[in-house]
């Protein structure tokens, strides 16, 4: 599906959403007796109209009844407008796609002087008659949620299977406790998570969610199915800091299938460009899947990862099932060279993630553009960033983590620096635009031996508090500095130096440290060559030893493997999923509310109807039942959000009238103008801060 097309679908869905909400409060209306001057759908200025007796117009059907009778329907009494033939409804569409209202006798949000004193006014109903009116926008979404759900689940939708593909190293998952002490510590790829805290998960998002909803240094229940054994972990949540939402750092099983979403499809085309450069001519592409490496059939990554492990050679023959639109045969092979491993180095004080060895980084090197970049004219593909910035707040020897941190501190400037380019230093201008973006794609140089500014300490556990010094720290490696030798033997570049490495760790005695010599020279152009010596631990062997070769291409950039919700054609079952679904949905929703006021949800993570138009057309790409059940969840907000006692919400009508039954009359005028200046500043103020929430997001 089109972003044209899935925009325009969500945007008529959300407008479909709001339809209903109205039409709920309209249909209350009608049967209590009111009078409904007034039916819109959109907020703003009318674009067209139908009243019965005016006919269809283009702006409001009032104006056209102001100019022939002197005053509007609604300042008519029932008797002279029906002898005037006028209905009593003015249909309209506004302006705005994202609102709708309708407009009740003596009854107008924000403007509680709009009495009437009619007989058939909302002031004069029956207390349960106007509950029922004020409550039925929300049974309105409620209701249409679980027809949604319903279909949804008759069709079956696809989300990410509840089975673990990899787990962030110190990662609370990777830290998780064992009930049984006789098991291993940590969470492991493959685990299939079955519950949560006791509530059953179905899918990935089902853990995602419960770990971002979860109350701040709350460890959660995990129950896993691993290897046919039902074990249960504890890991407490820790904020992410990419997202600021709590997480466990597990990411979800993967496939052998390209993934195929509109926002990365240019990254899996760039990286095809990298490491498979005849991709294009062979009609290899996203959506394309891989279905045997080295002759044997894989039907997920960790099949396919493994047969690549086990390939003896620097390569491996993987066949591909390609689209026959853009090539003459389905199935295309071609040989792939193997990706070497390195260390993933978390900085013990918080400082991103680099990969690297023993706490050696390499230097961030340009592998290409983005559209639009200010920096094709300055910079070319292979430049080696070596240093950016001058004067004191100059950054030598920027790790990829840290150059990237950099640019984002320095938003909409020219920033000097030194990269190395064909051998040689040159200087050069780095340009960043007012969202602190570079245009630039990064990898480390993993071709040279120039070493960054080192990790001296990384985390084993979740916090900083849990780590360990990495052998850098005993080096004393200057960033900029070259590493020459490894004990008296030349090394040519980091890919060398982790091949010799991982050979002596291999032939360590397993538990004992490991002396090594590294020969480094210091960058200023007097400094003489020296050697520095550091010693491996037995943490240090065993992450070397485990360090090997692995398919060409990174499992993020393939889809998950799905699992289907659905009733399997049976809608006894689909209508209870449906209710099942919507009580979830309407429990989510106020935990989110108690996370955002404790901290552990960011308010930056709320978002605002151009938000949420943005997910939705993001959600499209992956069909329309995913559409309908994204509308569903919406539909579950809006039920929630307007339940909540804001004054202008149905929630803070619906207590002003329990006031009214219990107290034997409605608060003070005074004070409903009060409220409702509140309540609109409150909802305004919210709708500015969620815009620039959802434009942020947007622009990063």
């Amino acid at each position: 599906m089109s972003a044209t097309s899935g925009f325009i679908l969500v945007l008529l869905g959300f407008g479909f959403l709001i339809f209903v909400h109205e039409l709920g409060h309209f249909l209350a209306a009608k049967w209590a007796g009111i009078r409904a001057d007034g039916f819109a759908i959109g907020m703003g200025p009318c674009l067209a109209s139908y009243r019965k007796g005016v006919g269809f117009c283009f702006g409001s059907a009032d104006a056209k009844v102001v100019r022939l009778h002197g005053k509007r329907p609604i300042e008519m009494p029932d008797d002279e407008r029906e002898r005037l033939a006028i209905g009593e409804t003015e249909y309209s569409l506004r302006a705005l796609p994202l609102g709708g209202y309708v407009r009740m006798l003596g009854q107008e949000d924000g403007n509680p002087e709009a009495t009437s004193d009619d007989a058939r006014s909302f002031a004069k109903a029956a207390i349960p008659k106007r509950a029922v009116v004020i409550l039925a926008g929300i049974a309105a979404n409620l209701v249409l949620a679980i027809v949604l759900f319903l279909v949804a689940f008759l069709a079956g939708v696809r989300f990410p299977a509840p089975s673990i593909g990899f787990v962030v190293p110190g990662s609370p998952a990777a830290n998780a406790a064992p009930s049984d002490a006789s098991k291993p510590i940590g969470l492991q790829p493959g685990d299939q998570v079955v519950a949560v805290s006791g509530e059953d998960t179905k899918t990935f998002l089902d853990l995602k969610v419960a770990a971002a909803m979860a109350k701040p240094e709350t460890p959660l229940a995990i129950e896993v199915l691993r290897g046919g054994e039902r074990l249960t972990y504890t890991a407490t949540p820790a904020r992410e800091p990419s997202s600021g939402l709590l997480s466990i750092g597990v990411e979800p099983v993967r496939s052998s299938t390209l993934t195929d979403v509109r926002d990365s499809r240019e990254d899996v085309a760039r990286m095809l460009r990298r490491v498979l450069p005849d991709a294009s001519s062979l009609g290899i592409s996203a959506g394309s899947r891989v279905l045997a490496v080295d002759g044997k059939p894989v039907s997920s990554y960790a099949e396919l990862d493994r047969a690549a492990r086990a390939a003896s050679g620097d390569s491996v023959e993987v066949e591909w099932s390609v689209d026959q639109l853009h090539a003459k045969s389905e199935r295309q092979s071609t040989r792939m060279a193997m990706r070497p491993e390195f260390e993933v180095l978390r900085g013990a004080e918080g400082d991103g993630i680099d990969q690297g060895l023993i706490g050696l980084v390499p230097l961030a090197r340009v592998i290409e553009f983005a559209s639009g970049s200010l920096n094709t004219e300055t910079l070319k593909e292979g430049d080696v960033i070596l240093r950016v910035g001058a004067g004191a707040g100059t950054l030598e020897g920027p790790r990829t983590s840290q150059l990237m941190a950099y640019l984002r501190s320095h938003p909409n400037e020219t920033l000097p620096a030194v990269v190395l380019r064909d051998g040689k230093e040159t200087e050069v201008s780095i340009h960043t635009d007012r969202e602190a973006r570079a245009g630039v794609y990064l990898e480390p140089a993993w071709d040279i031996a120039r070493v960054a500014q080192s990790v001296d300490a990384v985390r084993t556990g979740g916090s900083g508090s849990d780590a360990r010094d990495t052998p850098a720290k005993a080096l004393s490696a200057l960033p900029l500095a070259t590493v020459l030798s490894l004990d008296g033997e030349p090394v040519k570049d980091f890919r060398d130096l982790r091949t010799r490495l991982v050979a002596r760790a291999k032939a360590a005695v397993a538990g004992q440290p490991l002396a090594i010599r590294i020969g480094m020279r210091d960058p200023s152009p007097e400094a003489q060559p020296h050697e520095a010596a550091a010693s491996l631990s037995a943490d240090d062997v065993a992450t070397l030893s485990a360090l090997s070769s692995a398919f060409p291409i990174p499992e993020t950039y393939f889809d998950p493997q799905f699992t289907v919700l659905s009733a399997n054609g049976n809608p006894i079952t689909a209508v209870s999923m449906g209710f099942h679904q919507t009580w979830v949905m309407v429990k989510q929703v106020f935990l989110t509310i108690d996370r955002v006021a404790r901290g552990s949800v960011g308010a930056d993570q709320l978002q605002g109807p151009v938000g949420i138009l943005h997910t939705g057309t993001k959600v499209a790409d992956e069909g329309f039942m995913y559409i309908v059940f994204f509308l569903a969840l919406i539909s579950v907000n809006l039920a929630v959000v307007n339940l909540l006692p804001i004054p202008i919400a149905d929630g803070g009508l619906f207590l002003f009238l329990m006031y009214e039954k219990f107290a034997g009359r409605a608060p003070s005028i005074a004070f409903q103008n009060a409220a409702a200046l509140t309540g609109i500043a409150l909802v305004a103020g919210l709708f500015l801060f969620t815009f620039y929430n959802d434009i942020a997001r947007l622009l990063h």
